[in-house]
């Protein structure tokens, strides 16, 4: 398995089948992409958009409702994951490059060739995006490992991509795959609907909205300095 695209999903059924959707329409090999799906208990996803999908890509999952999306979420997704690369989207993101399966990992495998830990963060073109970094990042599996997360589990919502791009670039292992294009469609910029799961993210981050910058500080540093570790000794 190439990909692992990890997604928690609430109350939003037809962003999820769209999604589906447009992955099933962008790739080569579906074998090789897995969308792992988590939703709540008490958010019923319409049964015909699991027998539709399921075995088709997808696999769903069903847990109690948690705050915490990157704890209980993506890092809990990332640990069902059998992909090489795995990949925190939402369902709210759209690729827009055809065959960006095929693509990605042999433009990824040329920049690993030189790196036996093999620990990297990937980033695609996000259109339209004004944020100052990548907001949809991959990490290789061995990355994944190596922390034992995806993002940092503090954090309740927003800020997470942030904290992980810092990560990456103190260890100088970031690379962008230019020609590979996704889209997020958010209501921050007018391309998405502010309904109950935004307001819900929102809610959250506004608790804390120097939740992480905290981590930046106090998380951060000491993770770079563990992969610095980690690298080094994969040279030796």
């Amino acid at each position: 398995m190439k990909f692992s695209l990890l997604c928690p999903s609430r109350l939003r059924p037809k962003q999820l089948f769209e999604l589906y959707n447009n992955i099933v329409d962008t790739v080569t090999e579906p074998t090789e992409v897995e969308l792992l799906i988590k939703f709540d208990l008490d958010d019923t996803v319409p049964s015909w958009i699991i027998n539709e999908t399921v075995g088709k890509l997808c696999k769903f999952y069903c847990g109690l409702r948690s705050e915490y999306l990157q704890r209980d979420y993506y890092n809990w997704l990332a640990e069902k994951a059998t992909g090489d690369y795995l990949w925190a989207i939402g369902d709210d993101v759209r690729f827009k490059t055809k065959g960006w399966d095929r693509f990605i990992p042999i433009r990824i495998e040329d920049y690993l060739l030189n790196k036996p830990d093999r620990i990297a963060y990937i980033y695609v073109d996000e259109e339209g995006s004004t944020a100052l970094h990548p907001c949809f990042p991959l990490i290789t599996k061995e990355a994944y490992k190596a922390t034992g997360m995806y993002f940092h589990p503090e954090l309740l919502s927003w800020g997470a991509d942030r904290t992980l791009y810092e990560l990456y670039e103190g260890i100088d292992r970031m690379y962008h795959i230019p020609n590979i294009e996704i889209k997020h469609l958010s209501y921050h910029d007018g391309k998405g609907i502010f309904d109950e799961t935004a307001g819900s993210m929102k809610e959250r981050f506004f608790r804390d909205p120097d939740c992480h910058n905290k981590v930046s500080r106090d998380i951060v540093p000491k993770q770079i300095e563990y992969l610095r570790g980690v690298i080094n000794d994969s040279i030796v």
